[in-house]
């Protein structure tokens, strides 16, 4: 998808309707696009398969309304599946025994729930009754030797599938038979006649059942074991010893999720220096201060940004993020190296910036770049979009670095690369300016980068950076 920001306000509906049908969202990215009088806001929906679909031009209202979309299906897609938990474990741990006994012909202990019938021996003159059940599928828990006529040739005769997991003794009771069974049971579609010789057997693969898989309480469970036939103590003993081992696999595993998820929020809520971008986000912010600021010979980035790019090794074609773009020095050049066939998206935490590269690539008649709105802790790049991720005097800017660094390394092709131009923060020698406000030196960011996934290419000697470095890495 091309990705320019010169769509209609039709485009409104198109991305309701996708957001709709798939229920999936991945991020709302909100941006600024100069309309020659003022900015007015533009809205960057990206779908988690990357997709980007850019609003211009929307009336506030139409804009206003789809973030209220966006945000009620993310409400409804994290908070949905706890309510529907919570509502169950209540519903299940008061639930009464969904056994209920029958009769049918010389079937023994024949017992129903749900599409799951339970018995004892039936004999071959009982088929057609149990074909009239609706049964589609009969699992015997009895060995071949136990039996003095062919049940298998009999009901398959009779049309219903048969499957036999013979368990003669407690100890075939193995956690691959009992997860066997399970599998087998979890399926539905089927109604299903299990049975053994009395049922003993049926009821102790049955209570890891509905307790595993059906979350079913432990007390229902053995109630219910106990109606269909549970009365042998080594059967009973280890089927209790299943359920307990795979509830405690279960629990190891929800915890080493549950840690996972709080490193990866960490990532994104604690901060490694708190509101150092909060004069960028105003709209007061003087540009033209910015301007002189940055582009001027006395700053050794400027003086030697034709060296930098250079060493960039930026190719026809390429697609670019200058991220942290600021005045959008480097991203003018990006966008004349890579020429028509490439495309160069500036990315910056400040409305105002991407105001005036907006203005500046219109007077200009840059046609390849688009600005691209972050936050604090997300280039908000399309995945897989970039060939060159660019980050001059910005890493010290980057608040929640982990989680930035993600989107970075999601953003570029396999075999991209990342620049980074900062500051050398080194005591003793660096200006106080420097030691005040770059919070890591070289090796710290060199060792943040490589965690995030890169691997370390090489540092660039540039002729004129004395206070700066240039380190290159790649996503393999």
């Amino acid at each position: 998808m091309q990705p320019a920001c010169r769509f209609g306000p039709k485009a409104v509906n198109t991305i309701a309707e996708t957001t709709n049908s798939q229920n999936r969202l991945g991020r709302l990215i909100l941006g600024y696009l100069s309309n020659g009088q003022g900015y007015r806001k533009l809205g960057l929906l990206c779908n988690s398969n990357g997709q980007v679909h850019c609003l211009q031009g929307i009336p506030m209202k139409k804009f206003l309304a789809l973030l209220l979309l966006c945000q009620l299906l993310v409400l409804n897609a994290s908070c949905s599946p706890a309510q529907s938990t919570t509502t169950q474990s209540s519903q299940n741990s008061s639930q009464e025994s969904a056994v209920k006994a029958m009769t049918l012909g010389s079937v023994s202990n024949l017992t129903r729930a749900g599409a799951i019938y339970c018995s004892g021996q039936f004999k071959a003159s009982d088929l057609e009754q149990i074909q009239k059940l609706g049964v589609k599928r009969i699992i015997s828990l009895r060995a071949i030797s136990e039996l003095n006529w062919d049940e298998a040739d009999a009901v398959r005769k009779a049309g219903i599938s048969f499957v036999q997991i013979p368990i003669s003794s407690p100890d075939a009771l193995t956690d691959e038979t009992l997860n066997s069974i399970r599998e087998l049971l979890r399926d539905e579609k089927e109604t299903t006649l299990l049975h053994c010789a009395g049922a003993v057997r049926v009821a102790a693969v049955w209570l890891p059942f509905r307790v595993l898989d059906q979350g079913i309480a432990l007390e229902t469970a053995m109630l219910e074991a106990k109606q269909i036939g549970l009365k042998a103590k080594p059967y009973e003993a280890k089927a209790l010893d299943f359920i307990a081992r795979m509830q405690a696999q279960e629990k190891e595993q929800m915890a080493t999720v549950t840690k996972s998820e709080g490193m990866r929020k960490s990532e994104i809520t604690e901060s490694v220096k708190p509101g150092i971008n909060d004069s960028f986000l105003s709209a007061d912010l003087n540009v033209d201060d910015f301007v002189k600021r940055f582009e001027i010979e006395s700053r050794e980035i400027f003086v030697a940004r034709e060296r930098i790019l250079a060493a960039c090794k930026v190719k026809k074609g390429n697609r670019i993020a200058d991220v942290g773009a600021g005045t959008g020095l480097f991203t003018r050049s990006f966008s004349v190296e890579v020429g028509r066939g490439g495309w160069v998206y500036a990315v910056d935490i400040a409305p105002r910036f991407l105001e005036h590269i907006n203005q500046d690539a219109s007077t200009n008649g840059l046609t390849n770049i688009t600005c691209v709105l972050c936050s604090d802790n997300n280039s908000c790049l399309p995945g897989d979009s970039v060939d060159l991720v660019f980050v001059c005097d910005t890493y010290h800017h980057f608040e929640y670095p982990d989680a930035t660094l993600k989107s970075i390394y999601n953003a570029l092709h396999q075999g991209g690369r990342l620049v980074v131009v900062d500051f050398e923060r080194i005591p003793g020698s660096s200006r106080e300016w420097t030691l005040d406000h770059v919070r890591a030196g070289k090796e710290v960011v060199q060792q943040e980068i490589e965690r995030a996934g890169f691997n370390f290419v090489e540092e660039i000697e540039i002729p004129g950076l004395e206070e700066n470095y240039f380190l290159e890495f790649q996503k393999d």
